[in-house]
């Protein structure tokens, strides 16, 4: 089932998950009171997000990095691509100030964040233990990813 509300997509990258959420949600079981999003980008999965879950925050620096690009700042544009969603608080971080500084739990992570093993198996290690259910973006674009997911599933 498609969301009713979302937004028009500025990147391919996600444009599907509206599609295969709910079955996410509903295979995994979890509650749908909070959402955490490492890698907000534009916002579209953000928006896709706040369609099922009561509250979502997203951590992102909103200047693109070395493998989504570099964009210049887009926190206002983000912002604005999300303003009808007022169950969506954007938060301009880094992902390592955010963990480093939150240790609350949610029910569902989505980490889409720059591809490299490092920074992929910190933020992902972080958040399976603060979620009922982390999923991860770029698993088969990137080895790097792939590796890190699969040393945490351990």
């Amino acid at each position: 089932m498609t969301p009713s509300r979302l937004i028009d997509s500025q990147s391919q990258a996600w444009v599907g998950l509206e599609k295969i959420i709910l079955d996410i949600i509903e295979f995994s079981s979890i509650k749908t009171e909070r959402a955490l999003e490492f890698g907000v980008e534009f916002g579209y999965s953000s928006a896709v997000l706040a369609n099922y879950f009561k509250q979502v925050r997203g951590v992102d620096i909103f200047t693109g990095d070395d493998h989504a690009g570099h964009f210049g700042d887009i926190y206002e544009l983000t912002r604005s691509n999300l303003r009808d969603f007022d169950n969506i608080e954007l938060i301009r971080s880094d992902y390592r100030d955010f963990i480093r500084s939150h240790d609350e739990r949610y029910d569902f992570i989505h980490v889409d964040i720059i591809h490299t093993y490092d920074d992929t198996y910190a933020c992902g290690l972080w958040s399976a233990q603060h979620s009922d259910c982390t999923i991860f973006h770029d698993t088969q674009s990137f080895p790097d990813v792939k590796r890190a997911v699969a040393d945490i599933a351990g």
